[in-house]
């Protein structure tokens, strides 16, 4: 039986997405992506009058939400797009609607439950591999050293800082991870690591060439990077507002680097695959919940 999926909004990730898709049964309507050229008969572009009177079964938002104004990202529309309440209001209750992250305007606009794809596990274990590697690549762009033997300390030892920490200690680097429990503690210390408690970070970070920040908190304050070396530089893998004071980098004279959204930047292939995966997974749980 054919279902429909709406993807509404999104970038280079969201081709593979409709591709996952329909290799599951779904016919694909894309609002947002009028300067690319569609050849599956199985997707098809549409704008956003068309939902009126369309059966929707699945309707995807793009990783990073829902912005402030209604805005969402759409990298290959002609203008700018907005989802608003009256969308909302055209989505049916049968219908499982996903988003990448929670933000404060998806919640006003939309009163139902949504999937928020970065709050599951397999899409944060699996999507931590391409962020872990841009984060590299990044690192490796932006210092006049090498990785291999310098200082590395990674803040937060979630799905993403653990990715990233075994990373650049494969490649070399001296890996510090700053923890808050005693078990993450003994896990980097299994994986050769060097964790601290996060009450060290002012100390440690004095000590590191690059600091990779992960936690969505305000860590990296003005105390902490005042204690950092000036050749040093801050990669920020958090969502906004991300974990560093910029204005005290930037006035520090110290390289801070917010890199959001590194999968669908340096891999969109792969990250696509991946949550395109995710989507299908999440939509047949959706469903098998609700006895439909």
């Amino acid at each position: 039986m054919k279902m429909n999926a709406v993807l509404f909004g999104g970038d280079a990730r969201q081709l593979e997405i409709s591709r996952i898709l329909v290799q599951h049964g779904y016919d694909v309507c894309m609002i947002g992506f009028e300067q690319i050229e569609i050849i599956d008969d199985n997707v098809k572009k549409i704008k956003t009058d068309d939902l009126h009177d369309l059966p929707i079964d699945l309707f995807v938002l793009p990783v990073s939400g829902v912005k402030k104004n209604g805005e969402v990202d759409a990298s290959f529309a002609n203008e700018p797009l907005f989802f608003t309440k009256e969308i909302a209001d055209k989505i049916p209750e049968s219908c499982a609607v996903m988003s990448g992250i929670k933000t404060a305007a998806l919640k006003q606009m939309i009163q139902r439950e949504v999937t928020f794809l970065f709050e599951r596990e397999d899409a944060a274990i699996h999507n931590s591999i391409p962020t872990a590697e841009g984060t590299l690549m990044i690192a490796m762009q932006q210092t006049p050293f090498t990785i291999h033997q310098s200082k590395v300390v990674v803040v937060g030892f979630g799905r993403v800082g653990m990715t990233t920490a075994r990373l650049f200690h494969q490649v070399g680097a001296i890996v510090s991870t700053a923890v808050r429990e005693t078990g993450k503690f003994a896990r980097a210390s299994e994986m050769g690591l060097d964790p601290f408690y996060m009450e060290e970070l002012h100390t440690q970070a004095g000590q590191a060439d690059i600091v990779i920040n992960t936690v969505p908190a305000l860590l990296l304050t003005d105390e902490v990077i005042r204690q950092m070396k000036k050749t040093a530089i801050i990669i920020d893998l958090a969502s906004m507002p991300g974990g560093t004071d910029f204005k005290a980098a930037e006035a520090a004279g110290i390289q801070a680097i917010h890199a959001l959204g590194l999968p669908g930047k340096t891999a969109p292939e792969t990250a696509g695959k991946i949550l395109g995966q995710v989507i299908v997974n999440a939509a047949r749980e959706w469903k098998m919940e609700r006895g439909l």
